[in-house]
C-alpha cells in the first residue's frame, strides 16, 4: 500500500516493549518485522518477565538484556494506511514515573541544569510537547502585541523552561516498511542513568525522616535521643586503649590496659562492655554523621551549642554532696581524639552518665542533629538519581512530530502508555549466560612464569612497615606503622590478583554459609573435561 499524501489524522498504535539477550537485537528486530503483517506484534520478543505481584520487569544493559520500544504509525481513515515516513519530522519517547495517587512525573532539566522529577502537569499536561521552545511556538497567535504579552508572561513562569528528557525513536528502513506494509518506529529503552538532579533530596520536608520521625529518632543512640545513658568505667580516667581492647582478637591486653579492664571488655555480656560499645557508637555518630567536632557553619555551631549546654555529672568525691559536672561537648571531643582518631592521649575523667533531658531540650537537640546531618548531605551534594527509588513503577509513552503541512504548523501525536513496569536492580540475575573469567592454573609453573606483572602499587612507608611486621601481630590488631622507611613500588599480575581474590572469596563464602546458608544460591560449579585430555580407560566416551 502506498503512503497517503493528503492531510489526515495520524495515530500511533499501543507501543510494544521487546526484550533481547543478544547484542544484535536491532538487526534481529528489523528482520523479524519484514515477515510480519501490518500492525502484528512481535510476540516472541515481547518483554514478559514479571515480579511476584505480576508487574512487568525490565532489565539493565549490565544484565545483558536489551529492550526496544516498537510501535506503528498509521492514518486514521478506512483501511488504516501506513503513515508516509517523509511526513515525520522526528520522534521520541518519554519515561515517566508513577507518583503518589497515580500522577505521572517527568524527569526534566531547565537552562542546562537537571531539576529531577516533577509532576508532568507542570509541563502543561501529559501530552504537552517535551521541548519548551515547541510549547512556546504552539501558543503563538500571529498577533504581534498578543504574542509579546504571552512571551512576557512565560518569562515569569519558571515552569515554562522545563524540558523533559526524551529518547529518540527512528523510522524503520524503507525495505522494512515495504515488506511489512507498515511504518514502524523503534528506539532503545535504557532503564539506567548516572544523571542526578542538582537539587538536594528534600529529606527535611519528608515526614518519614524529619527530626521527630521514628526513623530518625530510633537511629540515634540513647543519649542523642535525650534519654539517660550510663557510661563505662565511671569515675576513672579515660584510657585510649579501651577501644583497642574492645575490638581485640588476641588474648593479650593492649598496651596500657589493665588486666581487669581487659577481662571485662573480653566478655560480650559484661555491663561495661555494653556501655563502652554504646559510648563508641555515640562518638562515631557525632563525629562521622553529624561532624560536630570538625564541622563548620551554622548547623555545626548550633549542635555544638546544644552539647556545650549539656552538663555531665562526675563521680562524687570525698566530702561532696553534689557532683562536679563537665561540658558534654568538651568531654566528647577529648574522648573522640583519644579513642577514635588516636591523635591524642587525653585522659579526662569518665562521667557517670548522660542524664535524661527535659522534653523541650530533647526536641531542641534532635532538631540540631537533624540540621547538622542535612548540612552534611548538602555538602556531599547528595542529589536525586533518576532511578534511585527502589521498586518505583514507570511507563513509556511515544510521540511523533509531524512536519508542517498546508500552512499548518508542526504537530505532535502521542501514543498510549505502555503497561507499568519496574526496573530490576543491577545485581539481580536476568537468566543470561554468565561472563566467564578463565583463571590461571596455580600448579602450572611455566604458565605462572609467563604472567608478567602488569599493575603496580605504590606503597607508602607506613603501610610497608605494617606489612613487614609479624603476621600474628597483624592479625591480632597489634601491627605497627611507625618508624622510618622507603616508598615501595610492588608489581603484580592482574590474573594472579584475580586468582587470590577467588580463593579468598571461597573461604569467606564457606564461613558465611555456616550462618546464612548462601552457598546453594550463590555458587554453582559444573565439572567440565580439561580440553585436550583423553578420558580415562573404561570411563565415559
Amino acid at each position: 500500500m502506498n503512503p497517503t499524501a493528503h492531510t489526515h489524522a495520524v495515530a500511533l498504535r499501543a507501543p510494544q516493549l521487546l526484550q533481547h539477550a543478544g547484542e544484535d537485537f536491532i538487526d534481529t528486530t528489523l528482520e523479524a518485522l519484514k515477515a510480519t503483517k501490518s500492525g502484528q506484534p512481535l510476540g516472541r520478543f515481547q518483554a514478559n518477565t514479571r515480579t511476584a505481584e505480576q508487574v512487568l520487569k525490565l532489565f539493565q544493559p549490565i544484565q545483558r538484556q536489551f529492550h526496544l520500544l516498537l510501535l506503528q504509525a498509521f492514518c486514521e481513515q478506512p483501511g488504516e494506511p501506513r503513515l508516509d515516513p517523509a511526513k515525520v519530522l522526528n520522534a521520541g519517547c518519554v519515561l515517566r514515573r508513577i507518583g503518589p495517587n497515580g500522577q505521572r512525573q517527568a524527569w526534566v532539566r531547565a537552562q542546562g541544569r537537571v531539576q529531577g522529577w516533577v509532576n508532568a502537569s507542570r509541563l502543561g499536561g501529559p501530552q504537552a510537547d517535551p521541548d519548551p521552545a515547541n510549547r512556546a511556538a504552539a501558543q503563538r497567535t500571529g498577533v504581534a502585541d498578543l504574542d509579546r504579552a504571552l512571551a512576557a508572561e512565560r518569562a515569569q513562569d519558571p515552569d515554562a523552561a522545563l524540558q523533559e528528557h526524551t529518547t529518540p525513536l527512528f523510522v524503520a528502513p524503507p525495505e522494512v516498511g515495504q515488506a511489512s506494509g507498515a511504518t514502524w518506529l523503534f528506539g532503545m529503552v535504557c532503564p539506567t542513568s548516572a544523571e542526578q538532579a542538582e537539587a538536594l533530596a528534600p529529606l527535611s520536608a519528608q515526614d518519614d525522616f524529619g527530626p521527630d520521625s521514628p526513623a530518625f529518632r530510633n537511629h540515634l543512640v540513647e543519649a542523642l535521643r535525650g534519654e539517660a545513658m550510663d557510661l563505662p568505667f565511671a569515675g576513672q580516667a579515660l584510657n585510649p586503649g579501651w577501644a583497642d581492647a574492645l575490638e581485640a582478637v588476641s588474648e593479650t591486653a593492649p598496651e596500657g590496659v589493665s588486666a581487669s579492664h581487659f577481662e571485662a571488655l573480653s566478655q560480650p555480656t559484661h555491663p561495661d562492655t555494653r556501655k563502652l560499645q554504646r559510648f563508641m557508637l555515640l562518638l562515631r555518630q557525632l563525629g562521622s554523621e553529624f561532624d560536630v567536632f570538625e564541622g563548620s557553619g551554622p548547623s555545626a555551631d548550633a549542635l555544638r551549642q546544644q552539647l556545650r549546654a549539656l552538663r555531665l555529672p562526675l563521680a562524687l568525691k570525698s566530702g561532696q554532696s553534689t557532683p562536679d559536672t563537665v561540658s558534654a561537648f568538651d568531654f566528647l571531643q577529648q574522648a573522640s581524639r583519644s579513642l577514635l582518631e588516636k591523635t591524642r592521649r587525653d585522659t579526662p575523667e569518665m562521667p557517670t552518665q548522660f542524664p535524661a533531658l527535659a522534653p523541650v531540650s530533647a526536641v531542641a537537640l534532635r532538631q540540631a542533629l537533624h540540621g547538622a546531618v542535612m548540612a552534611r548531605a548538602a555538602a556531599q551534594k547528595v542529589g536525586v538519581g533518576r532511578f534511585d527509588e527502589p521498586q518505583a513503577r514507570y511507563v513509556l509513552r511515544a510521540f511523533v512530530r509531524l512536519k508542517p503541512e498546508g500552512g499548518c504548523p508542526q504537530r505532535v501525536v502521542w501514543s498510549a502508555e505502555t503497561e507499568p513496569f519496574v526496573i530490576a536492580p543491577w545485581y539481580e540475575g536476568a537468566g543470561g549466560a554468565p561472563v566467564q573469567i578463565p583463571l590461571p592454573d596455580p600448579s602450572d609453573r611455566n604458565l605462572l612464569r609467563s604472567l608478567k606483572p602488569n599493575v603496580a602499587f605504590v606503597v607508602p612507608p607506613a603501610l610497608q612497615n605494617l606489612l613487614n611486621g609479624p603476621a600474628k601481630s597483624l592479625l591480632g590488631g597489634q601491627g605497627k606503622t611507625g618508624g622510618l622507611g622507603l616508598t615501595w613500588v610492588c608489581s603484580f599480575s592482574i590474573p594472579i590478583i584475580t586468582l587470590c581474590a577467588f580463593l579468598v572469596l571461597n573461604v569467606f563464602l564457606t564461613l558465611f554459609n555456616i550462618v546464612f546458608g548462601w552457598m546453594f544460591f550463590l555458587k554453582i560449579c559444573l565439572p567440565l573435561p580439561k580440553f585436550g585430555d583423553k578420558p580415562p580407560p573404561g570411563g565415559p566416551p
